[in-house]
């Protein structure tokens, strides 16, 4: 990581909109500074997310749109729609994420919380912070507020490490026999597919109070979604609402475990500095790595003129630690000044659906672990995933002393 974020610190300072063309892969011009992601991110009308949401080679596209019949995105979701379809899918579903709206997740919050705890206590002291409770405690609560049976939240944890880090052989896709990468993504895209049609039909017949009845139910312009629709925003729900949040959970564990005066300060203060140690998690593991705008006409950007039809790729981490908005960026500091908003969940119309959501996950689950947890420490280097979409800590060893 030290790396990357090193190669983000010389193109912030020599060149900050550069251009890079290459024989494997589609021509990028690279966007490393806040102001200018934040720039391209509020021009929705001149940077679109079509035709390309995502980095991928040129073979990985050429056999993307043989599959699609030309599109390069296989999964339709709310967050490859441009206006103003994008709108429109987001505001079914808006108003469960808010702020005012999460005390009705109180209940599912605390019960996952609690059985973290459990799995810590469960370890006698010793345990993987990231693989045994990280990944699992947002999953059971957008599972929750998606609809989905627990007794399925197993499949869904597997799908969304395939999903998003393909790459990487502890968590990504297994390859049969002559299997290509791109092929075995694919597989993991049609049991995700299959999953949800049948969830669908169920919802269908059987609505209930959750985000998945309102999708399947839904109409826009007065006509029903059609499948794939629903299908995509489905998967995008289920799968970017728990991995993000998991990373930066851990992330937040990690810098309490290797710092024992800042875990003091969470057990004096819970309430303020949880929520703190939260938002400077979130902006230093800035787990969505990247997303991909094309120009939709020739558009001046920071002293670059990027034509139309060309591609930008927003690095979202480096966004978050600009030394021209953050002061010492690559230090973990919970009382840097945030009111200038890191980059990590966004900006502008297609800001992160759920980031209200994963504030509050993360920062309940830091208050209970202050109140229940004497000590924490690290008795291993941590691990990250082998990923350029979305990525973070894969693995946390840490000794727990519990009250």
């Amino acid at each position: 990581m030290d790396q990357i974020h090193d190669l983000f610190s010389q193109l912030r300072a020599n060149d900050p909109v550069h251009f890079c063309k290459t024989d494997d892969h589609p021509d990028l011009w690279h966007v490393t500074k806040h102001a200018d992601i934040f720039d391209v991110e509020r021009r929705t009308n001149d940077f679109l997310n079509e035709p390309r949401l995502v980095i991928s080679t040129n073979e990985q596209e050429e056999k993307i749109r043989a599959e699609t019949g030309g599109s390069l995105n296989r999964i339709r979701s709310l967050v490859t729609y441009d206006a103003p379809e994008h709108m429109k899918l987001r505001l079914l579903t808006q108003s469960w994420f808010m702020p005012k709206n999460l005390n009705k997740l109180k209940s599912r919050i605390e019960g996952s919380i609690d059985r973290g705890i459990e799995t810590l206590e469960e370890s006698n002291g010793r345990c993987d912070f990231a693989k045994m409770v990280a990944l699992e405690y947002p999953l059971r609560v957008i599972m929750a507020v998606l609809g989905v049976p627990e007794t399925d939240y197993g499949l869904m944890l597997r799908l969304t490490q395939e999903l998003f880090g393909p790459e990487d052989p502890d968590v990504g896709v297994k390859l049969e026999d002559g299997e290509s990468l791109q092929a075995a993504r694919g597989r993991t895209v049609m049991e995700l597919f299959a999953y949800f049609t049948a969830l669908t039909k169920r919802k269908m017949e059987h609505p209930q109070d959750d985000v998945a009845s309102i999708i399947a139910n839904a109409e826009i312009d007065g006509a029903p979604l059609d499948d794939m629709a629903k299908l995509g925003y489905y998967i995008i729900v289920a799968t970017a609402g728990h991995d993000t949040t998991s990373y930066s959970l851990s992330e937040a564990v990690h810098q309490l475990a290797r710092n024992p005066d800042l875990f003091e300060r969470l057990k004096q203060s819970p309430e303020e500095v949880s929520k703190k140690l939260t938002e400077e998690a979130i902006r230093y593991a800035s787990a969505v790595r990247h997303f991909v705008r094309t120009a939709n006409k020739d558009v001046r950007l920071g002293e670059k003129t990027i034509r139309e039809g060309e591609s930008v790729i927003l690095w979202y981490p480096s966004g978050s630690r600009d030394s021209d908005v953050f002061e010492n960026p690559h230090k973990f500091d919970i009382d840097r000044d945030m009111s200038q908003r890191h980059t990590a969940f966004g900006h502008g119309a297609h800001m992160c659906l759920g980031m209200h959501l994963a504030r509050l996950e993360i920062s309940s689950f830091l208050v209970e672990l202050a109140s229940r947890v004497a000590s924490i420490r690290l008795v291993g280097d941590p691990q990250y995933v082998q990923a350029n979409f979305v990525g973070g800590i894969k693995s946390l060893p840490v000794d727990v002393e519990l009250n």
